[in-house]
């Protein structure tokens, strides 16, 4: 029987930043939870059902790049979402650190769209432009001492 702290480190629910920064970390992982489903079991990858992409007018090739190239992307939501729930639930000392990756995935997420634009706008690419900088808050709320708040550390 294979033992888990093998694999996984001890648990360290030590967080000691705000209890918000906790609470929209989830809602992240929720997100990433639901994309990754939807890019990598959806038919069309959600390129066209969610994107916009009117897959239908290019090659059957094309087509079948395109929905491999989602359900590729929906793998690494489906990581990341992995990742963060273990955050969450087994790891909350990290929880600055994932607001920093998150921060980094968003601003590279910008510049792609800046450097190679889809001829549609999908709504992942609108949403980075709302969640850059409210993970930039919270992940100064979570850095913050719970003193400062006046109040108790999430548990």
């Amino acid at each position: 029987m294979m033992n888990w702290s093998t694999i996984l480190p001890p648990k360290n629910n030590d967080y000691e930043g705000h209890p918000l920064a906790l609470y929209f970390l989830v809602f992240i992982a929720l997100r990433n939870t639901f994309r990754g489903i939807v890019h990598y079991f959806a038919p069309d990858g959600g390129s066209g059902i969610i994107a916009g992409i009117p897959i239908e007018t290019y090659s059957e090739g094309a087509v079948q790049t395109i929905i491999a190239l989602f359900g590729a992307m929906g793998v690494g939501h489906l990581v990341e979402a992995v990742l963060v729930w273990l955050v969450i639930l087994r790891y909350r000392s990290m929880i600055p650190f994932a607001y920093l990756c998150l921060m980094a995935t968003q601003v590279l997420g910008i510049a792609l769209i800046a450097v190679k634009p889809l001829p549609v706008l999908p709504p992942g690419h609108v949403s980075l432009y709302v969640l850059a900088p409210l993970s930039l808050g919270f992940f100064l709320l979570s850095i913050r001492s719970p003193a400062a708040d006046g109040g108790r550390p999430a548990r």
